[in-house]
This record gives structure tokens, sequence and C-alpha cells, in this order.
């Protein structure tokens, strides 16, 4: 059954967000508590913003779904759980029902066949799969966890992509669990975030999906541009903290970029090994100032990609001023006299 919890309409544009302002909220829809012969009926008759309508569908085991919507501006956030199914998106249902929409699957569990346009496609645990609202496709999913987003034709168009080449795309990357990552950040992050923020979180959004279709080759680098170029750069970089190999040929071959570019990226900052080099030592202040943590500088030193607890200790006094042991005693002394 539908549970709104106030609605998500965007605030005006150039309002002030300011900590008094309600908070956003997800809508839920749930057969859970409906009589099992009556779920896939009440799932089906539902309005916009819930998929059913797109497709026949025919279940392949008890039906259950439970689902969390969030609007941000024009864009849709579908955060699901649903028993196995058939669905089927053909002529006559296009016809009758079609949002001009990209929709945008990333699965968490579960898995799916089937055909999209003139592709053959199987999706599983961490891809990213597009399909084209406007285009025929069938195919069959297991029990499953996904998020779906759905973004409207006009807006894909503004970052210089065509829908209609995207259908059936699946992309299984790095980029795609940043997308993946950040979507299910901010499912946690709804109730401390205010109405009005809408249109700034579906920008957001909408920057990590164009760096995703970029990092499979699915977008220009004109679409993303160098500030999406140098945030996808840096969250791989994150990612791969505590990695030996982290290094700048690693990071072109990752991003599909030539050494030039990613030296331009990270020019203010003294070039990229540094920029690496300082934020392991960041992460590495982090981890010694943590006073519940019983990690040793020589485990912080391995996880964080450093050669010993040596190395270690040499680069932090030279960045940080002190040594790392000299770092959490003076954190734990603090602690003591809070």
């Amino acid at each position: 059954m539908l549970q709104p919890t106030g609605s998500l309409r965007a605030g005006p544009t150039g309002s002030m967000l300011t900590s008094s302002a309600p908070p956003l909220a997800l809508q839920r829809f749930t057969t859970s508590t409906l009589p099992a012969r009556d779920r896939h009926e009440a799932w089906l008759h539902q309005d916009w913003p819930s998929f059913a309508p797109a497709y026949r569908c025919a279940p392949l085991e008890p039906f259950d779904v439970t689902v969390d919507r969030l609007r941000l501006d024009s864009m849709v956030l579908h955060y699901s759980r649903i028993t196995a199914q058939r669905w089927e998106r053909d002529a006559s249902t296009i016809r009758s029902w079609s949002p001009d929409s990209l929709v945008v699957a990333l699965t968490l569990q579960g898995e799916a066949r089937g055909t999209w346009g003139d592709l053959d496609v199987k999706t599983g645990v961490g891809s990213l799969h597009l399909a084209d609202f406007a285009k025929a496709s069938a195919h069959v999913s297991s029990a499953s966890q996904t998020i779906a987003l759905t973004v409207p034709r006009s807006v894909v168009a503004s970052r210089g992509l065509d829908v209609a080449t995207l259908h059936g795309v699946a992309i299984a990357s790095h980029t795609a669990t940043l997308l993946t990552t950040h979507l299910l950040s901010l499912r946690q992050a709804v109730p401390e975030l205010p109405k009005g923020s809408e249109a700034m979180l579906a920008r957001g959004v909408l920057d990590l999906l164009v760096l995703a279709l970029a990092g499979a080759g699915r977008a220009s680098g004109s679409a993303v541009g160098s500030r999406g170029l140098a945030l996808l750069a840096r969250s791989a970089i994150e990612e791969a903290l505590g990695s030996p190999s982290l290094s700048a040929a690693r990071l072109c071959r990752m991003l599909a970029i030539s050494r030039s570019t990613l030296h331009r990226l990270f020019e203010l900052e003294g070039g990229v090994q540094s920029y690496i080099r300082r934020r392991r030592l960041e992460v590495a202040r982090e981890a010694l100032e943590d006073t519940a943590s019983r990690e040793t500088i020589r485990a912080i030193a391995e996880r964080l990609g450093f050669s010993d607890a040596a190395h270690l200790s040499r680069l932090f006094r030279s960045h940080h001023g002190m040594t790392p042991r000299d770092c959490r005693a003076e954190a734990r002394r603090s602690a003591t006299h809070a």
C-alpha cells in the first residue's frame, strides 16, 4: 500500500536551504500488508511513478514488492525489492503508456536476462543497465534488489547524449559502482536533507551518471567536462587508496584518459602522485586519531599502501610535523582531558 510521507516538490530556484526547512522524505509502496492473492493486481494498478503500467508482467513465484521512491526535480529514484517475474514492453504498451524517459537500473542483488531492441543482455550484481521507454524489450528477472532512476529524455539530451543509442547498454565498472554508492548514501541521508535541495541533488546524480557512461566509452569528454573527470579521478583514487599499485598509469587505464589530461586534473595539487600521497597521510591521521581503534601503525601502513611502518612514519612526520606515535598519543591525551 502507498504510504506518502509528504510532497517532494522542488522549492523555488535560488531559495536558501536552512536547517529549519522540513526534510525530504521517501514515499513507500509495499504489498507485504496485503493478502497474497491481491498483491500483484495492487502493484499493477498504481499510477506513476510506478513502473508497473509500463510492462506486461507475469509473476514467476508468489508476488511481493517494496519500493521507496524519491523525486529529485524531474528525476525519480526507485529503491526496490521485488520477486521474480517476466517483463514485456511491446508496441501496444509503448502506445498506451510511454513516459519519455531513460531508465537506469542498478542491480544490488539478483539478475535479469532478456532482449532490449537488438541486444541480448544479462545483468547481475554491480551492473548498470539502460533502457529507452520508447523502445521494446522483454526480459525475466530473478528475485532482486535494485535502484532504478528515470531521467527525462530532454535532461539526458541536455548533456549531449542520445537516449535511443543507450537502449540495452549494460555496464559493470568502477564508474557504475560510484553511482550506486552515491545513490545508496543519498537514501540514508534523506531525513537530513531539506526540501528545496532536489534540483541540486539531481544535478549531482546526473553528473555521476554521465561519468559512468564516459567510463564505459558511452559519453564524450565534452559531456563530462574537466570537473566531472576530476571528480571521477578522485573517486577512483579513494576506492584504490590502499593498493600499492595505484599509479598514474593505472588511473589513465581506468579512466580512459591520457597522462597529459590526468596531469592537468591534478596540476594545482602538485601532480597526481602528490595528491595520492597526501590523501593517504590524511586518512592515516584520521585512523591514528580514532581513540577507539586498536589498529597498529604497521597495519595502518599496510592498509593504505605504504611499503612498511617506517615508510609511513617518515612521510607522516614530513607532512604533519610529528610521528604517527606522537599523533596517537596526543589524540588520547585530548580525549582524556575532554
